[in-house]
């Protein structure tokens, strides 16, 4: 891929394939430490890679095909790497025991070292744009190494007492909102696994005291959200105890930061949206969980909402293994894991990644979206028990997880918008300026036109202040009336490079971008608008074109014109 980039014409598209050969590269590099011998989906994938480079036009599209192809090898790899399951350890009398149970002093020890190359391929996926964004060189290894990899050691140390299974998801969840290993979600997984580690039997004084730093080490990082993961660490060692520093936590955490109602809602609704298998959790689990929910409410979220992560991840450890929900519970983390590494890396990168997927199907978050979701992870476990009476675990198990894909699957293409009528051809921008103001289409039909949905930027429009006019968009039926709608800068569009240095150095504002796309050496984005119509209207003509009065060297790019009915 790098070879095929030094001989492309094209400055952009030659960039943009070097990043895409250093993104294959990392993130196909855990994949060969994750697959069993003979590890034939590392071949397949850096075959699919390099096809999707040279047989593509460069662009967001190739970006996304590759994107795809990496996710896939990854996730391919790690469900035979898992399917391997775990070997029997022999316990001080020589009892052997499998995955979940526990022979006292003895934790078990996955068969396949897993966790640590799923980490760094995770962290590959959902943190790549550090791969080519300037930054110092070791800022970027304690970003995509050093993070997943302390990350990855926490959760197989929550693996060897709670099972391969629940310690996944409580990664999972973690990662999920930061996205990826941050400081904030990779201090709350060491501070649980802290917790974990002096509940092990037959351990040291110096073993625990080097855990009970661990445990105290995030407050020394900022003491709110520290406060709060020490308190779910806690909870996992002693959940009575847990439970009793946690209610006064909750409360003069809440009073320093001043929780307000609808922020506790929104908070806790996420912890219910993550893990609703928590609802009804192992007995001895039940403080534990009430604990997770008391600092849920309240953990300050700063400087993000990855500080979720440790009441989180301390839900999800209480699962209950045997129950039928842990199955669709694992199948959601894991399509909730693959949709934020989409959308976090290129081309799309989203800054917040979780929000945009719940987004795409209907769901943001909240008290309902919450209730809906246990209801429904209720209703998928009452009825695998009803329709596995009889059944061995793993058919039972097997037919689950397939009902729980289908139900996603289903709720995804619902909540997928569809698709309207382009009006130019992809990748094929019309680029209105001072000589060419104005472009024009004839719609088919009169065709009956609800919305109008355009993606474009700007170029020499850093200068302008929030809210200017740029473009008019003007629907005109046969009759010759027309409906209106502008386009605004830092609103409906923005300045194609705004995330280049001295661009973003003087403040420049734009709207979130729908995509983005590599220029030399930055991330270029353009963005997407829709304008609905009060009422359908039968139009035969749309024209954009440039609003009056703006600067003479202002370029508006039109990339696409969709209407839909």
């Amino acid at each position: 891929m790098a070879s095929f980039a030094a001989r492309e014409a094209s400055p952009a598209g030659a960039a943009e394939s070097l990043y895409l050969a250093v993104l294959a590269t990392a993130a196909l590099l855990p994949v060969g430490f994750l697959s069993p011998w003979p590890a034939f989906e590392l071949g397949l994938g850096s075959a699919l890679a390099t096809a999707a480079v040279w047989a593509l036009p460069p662009g967001p599209g190739r970006g996304a095909a590759v994107a795809v192809a990496l996710l896939a090898t990854l996730a391919v790899a790690a469900g035979r790497g898992l399917g391997k399951g775990p070997k029997g350890l022999k316990g001080p009398k020589g009892q052997e025991e499998e995955a979940g149970g526990r022979v006292p002093g003895v934790p078990a020890v996955p068969e396949v070292p897993v966790f640590l190359p799923l980490a760094l391929g995770l962290q590959i996926l959902l943190r790549g744009d550090l791969l080519f964004a300037p930054a110092p060189l070791l800022r970027t290894a304690v970003a995509l190494v050093a993070l997943p990899v302390a990350g990855g050691l926490a959760v197989s140390v929550l693996a060897r007492r709670h099972g391969t299974a629940p310690a996944l998801i409580a990664g999972g969840l973690a990662i999920l909102l930061a996205p990826g290993f941050n400081v904030a979600s990779t201090l709350a997984l060491v501070a649980l696994a802290a917790g974990d580690f002096l509940a092990w039997e037959k351990t040291g004084r110096l073993a625990k005291g080097i855990a009970v730093a661990a445990l105290l080490a995030p407050i020394a990082w900022a003491p709110g959200p520290g406060i709060a993961f020490a308190v779910c660490g806690l909870a996992l060692w002693r959940p009575w105890i847990g439970l009793g520093l946690a209610l006064p936590a909750a409360f003069g955490l809440g009073w320093v930061f001043h929780a307000t109602g609808p922020a506790v809602e929104m908070q806790v609704s996420w912890l219910l949206l993550l893990a609703p298998a928590a609802v009804i959790p192992r007995r001895e689990r039940i403080p534990a969980v009430i604990a997770a929910v008391a600092v849920a409410a309240a953990v300050p979220l700063i400087p993000n909402v990855a500080t979720l992560a440790a009441p989180m991840a301390l839900a999800a450890l209480c699962i209950r293994r045997d129950a039928p929900f842990a199955v669709p519970q694992a199948v959601w983390t894991g399509a909730l894991a693959a949709a934020t590494a989409l959308l976090a890396g290129y081309p799309w990168l989203r800054e917040e990644p979780l929000a945009t997927a719940l987004a795409r199907l209907g769901l943001p978050p909240g008290a309902a979206l919450a209730a809906w979701t246990v209801g429904l992870f209720l209703a998928l476990a009452a009825l695998g028990a009803w329709m596995g009476r009889g059944w061995s675990e793993p058919v039972r198990s097997a037919r689950l997880a397939g009902l729980a894909a289908a139900c996603l699957a289903l709720a995804t293409l619902l909540g997928l918008p569809h698709a309207g009528t382009a009006l130019l051809a992809p990748e094929t921008p019309v680029v209105l300026d001072a000589g060419h103001p104005a472009w024009e289409g004839r719609l088919p039909g009169p065709a009956a036109v609800g919305s109008v949905v355009v993606e474009s930027s700007l170029s020499n429009g850093a200068g302008l202040a929030h809210g200017t006019p740029v473009a008019v968009v003007r629907l005109r039926n046969a009759g010759g009336r027309s409906l209106d709608w502008t386009l605004r800068a830092g609103e409906a569009t923005g300045e194609w490079a705004a995330r280049r240095p001295d661009v973003a150095r003087n403040g420049v504002t734009a709207p979130r971008p729908w995509i983005s796309w590599i220029a030399g050496d930055f991330f270029a984005q353009r963005y997407r608008a829709r304008w609905t119509l009060e009422r359908p209207e039968r139009a035969a003509v749309l024209r954009v074109e440039r609003a009056p009065g703006v600067p003479a060297d202002l370029e508006v790019a039109v990339y696409q014109v969709e209407i839909r009915r």
